[in-house]
């Protein structure tokens, strides 16, 4: 048994120099999130914790990503006014890539300026039952630090926020939010150090997706 605590605590949505034009939003969680890891021969071992290489103006791609609008969320207020990264994570969206080496594939978006870095990635898992989809999320939030249970972010959908290395100057302390919804586990990271909010949100507007 393992459970995963959330001590209440605030987060602020800073509107910085990446920031899209969006007011700042403050809001307090509290939650609990308890799970069962169902025993298996072959436990789930989450990925070491990797940053992401700035994606510049004019260069091409990495190996495994193709530039084309992401299949779960827009990437802008013109593509989507309703739902987008730009705004969710209050940074300018200048590339979105298609990452084809996940299954389901995932996304990631570059920011508008230098250094160019990727704000945020949806790395999308699938599992042969929904119970090791579970315990993975699990894993997955244990590998990082600071978790926080979020029971039910989209009905049917629980997700943790973490700690992790995602935009390299931060080191190991950007955020991200892993759910589980069926038998795929999606992790969305940010380049935000100084809220869970943002990825927060973000998952739980591409949750219905998976």
């Amino acid at each position: 048994m393992l459970v995963v605590a959330a001590l209440a605590a605030t987060a602020v949505l800073v509107c910085s120099c990446q920031a899209s034009s969006r007011p700042a939003v403050v809001t307090t969680v509290q939650s609990t999130i308890v799970t069962t890891l169902t025993p298996s021969s072959t436990p789930f071992t989450p990925a070491p914790a990797t940053t992401v290489a700035p994606l510049r103006p004019g260069a091409s791609p990495r190996s495994g990503e193709i530039e084309k609008r992401c299949p779960y969320i827009a990437s802008t207020p013109e593509q989507d006014p309703a739902s987008n990264v730009a705004d969710l994570n209050g940074s300018h969206v200048l590339r979105t890539t298609v990452v084809t080496t996940y299954a389901p594939v995932g996304c990631r978006f570059y920011f508008y300026a230098p250094p160019f870095q990727a704000i945020v990635d949806i790395v999308p898992r699938r599992f042969a039952t929904a119970i090791k989809a579970r315990n993975a999320m699990v894993r997955t939030a244990q590998a990082g630090t600071d978790a926080e249970g979020k029971p039910a972010i989209v009905p049917g959908v629980d997700a943790v926020l973490f700690r992790t290395a995602f935009f390299a100057p931060d080191g190991p302390r950007d955020w991200a939010c892993v759910f589980a919804a069926g038998r795929t586990m999606v992790i969305v990271h940010t380049d935000r150090d100084e809220t869970s909010l943002n990825a927060l949100l973000i998952a739980k507007a591409v949750a219905r997706k998976f």
